[in-house]
């Protein structure tokens, strides 16, 4: 089993005036209830521009009260493009050019979708990589 370890560190001298802030935090990601490793990873780049509209990080497939996690990344160098990301119609937030997240996932639903959407003009390109805890397959057509 992979060991997959997510670490953040925030530090800033003069983020408050006369005191300096160290924040950081690290944890192990593990398959729901279990201290085994996470398997299973969906990665992936791109570009999106203003005229493409929204474009969906993936599919939700009722992977509900599982451990799922997101990495997303705005590529862009250019100062002001920005990816407005949402989760079905409710906006999360703006990720400027350079900026990125992390963040916990419920795949439960079509209503749980992670779209991102370009708000300037140009190309923006993107990274992202998802971690799940179990795969639900999509069921079988006839």
């Amino acid at each position: 089993m992979a060991t997959t370890t997510a670490t953040v560190s925030i530090t800033s001298s003069d983020l408050m005036a006369g005191m300096a802030l160290s924040i950081s935090a690290s944890q192990n990601i593990n398959q729901t209830g279990t201290t085994t490793g996470i398997e299973i990873v969906d990665m992936g780049a791109g570009e999106i521009t203003q005229s493409s509209a929204a474009d969906a990080l993936a599919e939700a497939l009722g992977t509900a009260d599982t451990a799922n996690w997101v990495y997303l990344c705005n590529n862009s160098t250019s100062t002001g493009q920005y990816l407005k990301v949402s989760i079905h119609d409710m906006l999360i937030g703006n990720l400027g050019s350079g900026e990125w997240m992390w963040m916990p996932w419920n795949q439960g639903d079509a209503d749980a979708e992670i779209n991102i959407e370009a708000e300037t003009s140009g190309t923006i390109p993107y990274e992202y990589a998802i971690f799940q805890s179990t795969k639900v397959l999509p069921a079988k057509t006839a």
